[in-house]
């Protein structure tokens, strides 16, 4: 079954919550505003482009892919800025999303230059994102265990 619409609506699912989840991090207005202005364009624009093409959404949509990516990335490093200054609230979670991101919007805008290579060098960049979701998840699990552990939770 064709599942590229569910992963459409994932990546836009995933930079709504994680700009959302940032947004909730900063501490300036300016920038608030900035991370609801930005989702509210691209949302329009992807909207827009839905609209114009019905089918974009069965599609395997790098425009997508990587405007929410990147989009996901800059939120991700407007917070690891506010780090330098503040406390390291999030830090490896934002590692986590920064290196996924970037990397997996990298690795699916040179996929399809793959497509007629070899069945070895065509999926090493799908072995190298599956690497990477895997890494990104273990920052995660580090980030969970670092903050909210029963030993942290006590002090």
């Amino acid at each position: 079954m064709n599942n590229l619409l569910l992963m459409n609506l994932f990546f836009v699912g995933q930079m709504i919550f994680l700009g959302l989840f940032y947004r909730s991090l900063y501490k300036q207005e300016v920038q608030k505003k900035f991370v609801l202005m930005t989702l509210a364009v691209v949302l329009l624009i992807l909207m827009a482009r839905a609209v114009y093409d019905l089918d974009l959404q069965f599609k395997f949509d790098l425009f997508q892919i990587t405007i929410t990516s990147l989009l996901t990335v800059v939120f991700a490093l407007i917070h690891f800025y506010n780090m330098i200054t503040e406390n390291k609230q999030y830090y490896y979670l934002t590692i986590g999303v920064i290196g996924y991101m970037f990397g997996s919007t990298v690795l699916f805008l040179i996929g399809n230059l793959t497509i007629g290579l070899s069945a070895d060098v065509k999926y090493l960049s799908w072995r190298l994102n599956a690497f990477l979701f895997i890494v990104y998840y273990f920052f995660i699990l580090f980030e969970w265990i670092k903050s909210f552990s029963k030993k942290n939770a006590e002090i």
